[in-house]
């Protein structure tokens, strides 16, 4: 009987030691046509879109669309490819489309792909 209980402690204990919720990255803000503003909950990130560059005059309508493709408290996922002056440089993957952003900003005539 002892040996069970034993058993079962040890299940549980190990159950709740090696479970533990990970938060997915999330869209904060839009600060402007390459650069976002991104939280997990517990950190916040400043990150440019990488190999994106957009044309000063379709700043606005590049804001816009981005705010439309990636709204508050979307989940995205984080591929880094470096940092500029402290902000990590990465492409960002919406959880519901799996395609970058780039790809999709330079397929809709916003950007040019600066790689």
């Amino acid at each position: 009987m002892k040996k069970i209980l034993s058993k079962i402690l040890i299940l549980l204990i190990s159950f709740f030691c090696f479970y533990t919720q990970v938060d997915a990255a999330e869209i904060l803000q839009v600060s402007s046509s390459s650069v976002l503003l991104i939280g997990d909950h517990n950190r916040t990130y400043t990150v440019k879109l990488a190999c994106t560059e957009i044309s000063p005059d379709l700043e606005e309508k590049s804001v816009n669309w981005l705010k439309k493709k990636l709204p508050r408290h979307t989940k995205v996922n984080l591929k880094p490819k470096g940092s500029v002056d402290g902000v990590l440089v990465a492409k960002v993957i919406p959880f519901d489309s799996n395609i970058d952003i780039t790809e999709a900003y330079i397929n809709e005539g916003l950007a040019i792909n600066k790689c």
